[in-house]
């Protein structure tokens, strides 16, 4: 189960290291950091723009009695940086490329999602009700799109009996 999603992490990150704006390279200019590890504060000062952030978030259960499930909430923030917060133009002009961005990486992830061998993990990112909004943190002139999305995880179907005395 947590495999599954540490192979969608590695994914995404490998997302930001193949796009032609992010350009992001773990040993060099970092352009992708998941906010959800111990390292993150560490990763986040050593960030360069554009950058991608994934978060894994809430854990929900829909339940009946034929089909358990668990699903994850996933959030992944594209940002970029604005040396002057009164240039409004340039803002919008990089929550519209963050969009651009965010919107190609669901075309990416949608394509490899039909090579079932390849990336077998993509099967549980569930694709209908994927969000993109605008975000804009002024005090750090970061502007961009947060992209939320669920994500299916197996839930085992019975209890092993010595879980309980």
């Amino acid at each position: 189960m947590a495999d599954l999603l540490n192979d969608f992490t590695a994914y995404i990150e490998s997302l930001c290291e193949k796009h032609v704006d992010i350009k992001h390279n773990p040993s060099g200019e970092r352009h992708f950091v998941e906010l959800s590890t111990d390292k993150m504060m560490q990763k986040m000062k050593s960030l360069y723009y554009p950058f991608v952030t994934l978060d894994k978030l809430t854990v929900t259960y829909p339940w009946n009695d034929d089909n358990r499930r668990k699903r994850r909430y996933l959030e992944m923030m594209f940002l970029d940086n604005v040396s002057d917060a009164g240039d409004f133009a340039r803002i919008q002009a990089i929550k519209n490329n963050m969009e651009k961005i965010a919107e190609e990486f669901l075309l990416k992830i949608d394509e490899d999602r039909k090579d079932r061998r390849a990336f077998p993990f993509l099967r549980g990112l569930v694709m209908d009700g994927v969000e993109i909004n605008y975000i804009e943190n002024e005090s750090a002139t970061l502007y961009g799109v947060l992209l939320s999305a669920q994500y299916e995880l197996p839930f085992p179907g019975c209890l092993a009996a010595d879980r309980f005395l």
